[in-house]
Parts: structure tokens; sequence; C-alpha cells
């Protein structure tokens, strides 16, 4: 199974309106964690905070790329200038290093990179 990487965008929209996709991947422990998600998301107040962070803290985590391999990243596929901040193409630099990961984003410029390297995941229409 396809390993997916949900931004922080799509656990927040999650957290506004149940997304059942989401819950569906869940369910099939597809969704990976990355600790700069995570980050973003303990900055945040989702609901029920300590569980949920403790919940997601305990997904199937990312490998992780370092700082070193996402500034080479950027350098070499010329990102700076796109409107994607290092959280962002951090994300995307541990999806491209993971086999067959993909990523899940609702950010626009995020998801224009992901389709760029052929790691978008698109969720199915119901």
């Amino acid at each position: 199974m396809t390993p997916i990487l949900v931004d922080t965008s799509v656990w927040v929209d999650h957290f506004r309106a149940h997304n059942t996709g989401l819950v569906s991947l869940l369910g099939m422990d597809r969704v990976m964690m990355h600790p700069m998600v995570l980050g973003e998301l303990a900055c945040g107040t989702p609901p029920s905070r300590t569980q949920t962070l403790r919940d997601l803290g305990r997904l199937q985590q990312m490998p992780q790329a370092n700082l070193r391999e996402v500034l080479a990243f950027i350098e070499q596929e010329r990102l700076f200038g796109l409107g994607c901040g290092l959280v962002d193409l951090s994300l995307l630099a541990s999806t491209l290093m993971t086999p067959g990961a993909e990523l899940w984003t609702l950010d626009r410029r995020l998801g224009d990179l992901a389709q760029r390297f052929g790691v978008t995941y698109r969720p199915p229409i119901h």
C-alpha cells in the first residue's frame, strides 16, 4: 500500500469538517506523520488537543530529510521564490526520499510542487 504523508492543511480541514477519505486511510494504516506536521499541529488547537497530539504522534513516522538535504534540494531544483517555506519543502523532500510515498496537501503551491515531482496524492471523489 502506498504510504501517504498528510500535510497540516489536510489535518486542519479534517478537524473542522470530518474528512471520510482521511479516516479511511487511517483505517488502512496508510497515513504517515512527519515531525514538522506534528509540530505545526501542536502550535494550534486541535480538538481534544492532548489526546489528538498523542494519537498523531503514534502514527507511522515518515523518514525525515535533514536540513542539509533540504537546502541542497532547494538549490538543485531551484525551489526558491515559489511561495513555499522550509516546512513545506521539508515535507516534499521527505516524501521524495520515501519509496512510493505520496503527499496529500490542500496548499496550492505545495500541491503544484508535489505534482511537478509526481508525488501528489489525489483522494478518490465520492
